[in-house]
């Protein structure tokens, strides 16, 4: 991480600011790696709530950076800051399309009345921008989002979705149900069922929490299914809540007693994510698609 704040300082260009992006990542991950050994006193690098820590770290890191971007909107003055900060690489040589529309839009937003947008403006316009040059890796990346495009669009898979979330629902209901009959049978002076309702008493508020955001997870759930008839984006996007509420209430707790085999969930739910998310923009684009049909039709006849 030194070196990388080493580059920042004495290297200007975008290409080492990238470079030291990612040797302050690496840094950043060796270290966290090894939280283990500095919580525990007999440095034990399997240390079972380590898993949670860090994930819980991670989500921090996550919301602080969303919401440092939706904050507020950046000021005329910010703006031309950052358009000069990107002019830096007009020396250099060709720049690229994105650094070049990214300037144009902070001048756009900048004070026109102030001498450097004009000029500013110029030069980017005037700038040749590179040949876009695709990478293997970017190859190879386009070739997995095109993939998966192919496999999200198929009717099956919009199907297998619905149905895990079906089975989350009916898995809810169920435990709901349970819950009920312990409770019942609690009041009730049941044996079995006091000692298994006194024994949920003194698990203390890691269960509480998880049962908690259990439950808010299945009645999103439940919201989502029976949405699915009505309108499907509205659905698609109860579900998306109640996988966020998973990942950002559930998962911190139940990885503090599964460890890191407790990450398998994580990535299971992060894969619905996206999938939910694309979901949503296909909704969104076959209604304004069968909107621009249904204005076609009525102006032809």
């Amino acid at each position: 991480m030194v070196a990388a704040i080493g580059m920042l300082l004495s290297l200007l260009t975008r290409t080492w600011q990238l470079i030291a992006a990612v040797v302050g990542g690496v840094g950043f991950g060796l270290f966290i790696d090894e939280l283990g050994k500095f919580l525990t006193s007999d440095n034990n690098y399997f240390f079972k709530p380590t898993a949670s820590l860090i994930y819980a770290m991670f989500i921090a890191l996550y919301l602080t950076a969303r919401e440092l971007r939706r904050f507020r909107k950046l000021t005329a003055r910010e703006n031309l800051v950052n358009a000069i900060e990107a002019s830096k690489d007009l020396p250099l040589g060709p720049i690229s399309n994105v650094t070049r529309t990214h300037a144009l839009a902070w001048l756009d937003a900048a004070d026109t009345s102030h001498p450097l947008t004009l000029f500013l403006r110029r030069q980017f316009e005037m700038a040749n921008p590179t040949l876009e040059r695709k990478s293997a890796l970017t190859t190879l990346l386009n070739g997995v989002r095109t993939r998966y495009a192919i496999i999200v669009h198929g009717r099956w898979f919009r199907r297998v979705i619905t149905g895990v979330f079906l089975l989350q629902a009916a898995g809810v209901v169920l435990f709901v149900g349970y819950s009920l009959v312990i409770a019942a049978g609690a009041a009730a002076g049941s044996t079995d069922a006091l000692a298994e309702f006194n024994a949920t008493l003194r698990a203390g508020p890691i269960l509480w929490t998880t049962l908690a955001g259990t439950l808010v997870v299945g009645a999103f759930t439940v919201i989502g299914v029976a949405q699915l008839r009505g309108s499907r984006h509205r659905a698609y996007r109860a579900f998306e809540t109640a996988v966020l509420v998973d990942l950002l209430l559930v998962q911190p707790f139940t990885l503090l007693d599964s460890g890191f085999p407790g990450l398998t969930q994580v990535f299971i739910d992060l894969a619905l994510l996206v999938s939910l998310r694309y979901m949503q923009r296909e909704e969104v684009l076959l209604k304004v698609l069968h909107g621009s049909t249904s204005r076609v039709e009525i102006s032809t006849a």
